[in-house]
């Protein structure tokens, strides 16, 4: 999956990061909402609900690299229920499948938590990555939240 940050500029948005976490909890500061990461292995997981659904083991997105990594080249989502893709801005980036070999539940999130839009997002085996179709949020989004398809629930998201 890959992210469309302005000006023509591709950059993934799917994977993971060789990062090893270092503290078992920390915050994420870059959010309006306080969600609580823990020490699962590297790249940093954390808890994290949408709406009234269970909890969800979720992999966090929060640097350059990591957003445009995101779940690129994986067949599944192995051991995590999804990724959380974080800003410290609100942007308007929008998404697509390249390399991306199953499919994809979005949606994206105001800082506060608060739902903004969904999309249902399909595997793009193309050769070239401008062959592939984006996927946009319907407006400025401070947080992406990427399940396996039909995995994400209504409503905002929060911590667990």
């Amino acid at each position: 999956m890959f992210v469309l940050a302005g000006l023509g500029l591709f950059l993934a948005a799917c994977g993971a990061d060789d990062r090893a976490v270092i503290s078992t909890s920390s915050q994420i500061s870059s959010a309006d909402i306080s969600i609580s990461t823990v020490l699962v292995g590297s790249p940093s997981t954390i808890r994290l609900g949408v709406g009234t659904d269970d909890c969800l083991d979720i992999q966090v997105a929060d640097s350059e690299p990591e957003r445009a990594r995101g779940l690129s080249s994986r067949d599944d989502l192995g051991e995590i229920d999804g990724m959380l893709f974080v800003w410290e801005e609100d942007v308007e980036a929008s998404f697509y499948m390249y390399k991306t070999r199953f499919p994809i539940s979005i949606g994206w999130y105001s800082a506060s938590g608060g739902p903004i839009g969904t999309a249902e997002m399909q595997p793009c085996l193309e050769p070239l990555p401008e062959d592939c179709p984006l996927y946009g949020p319907p407006g400025k989004y401070r947080y992406a939240l990427e399940t396996g398809s039909g995995g994400l629930g209504g409503g905002a998201i929060h911590g667990c």
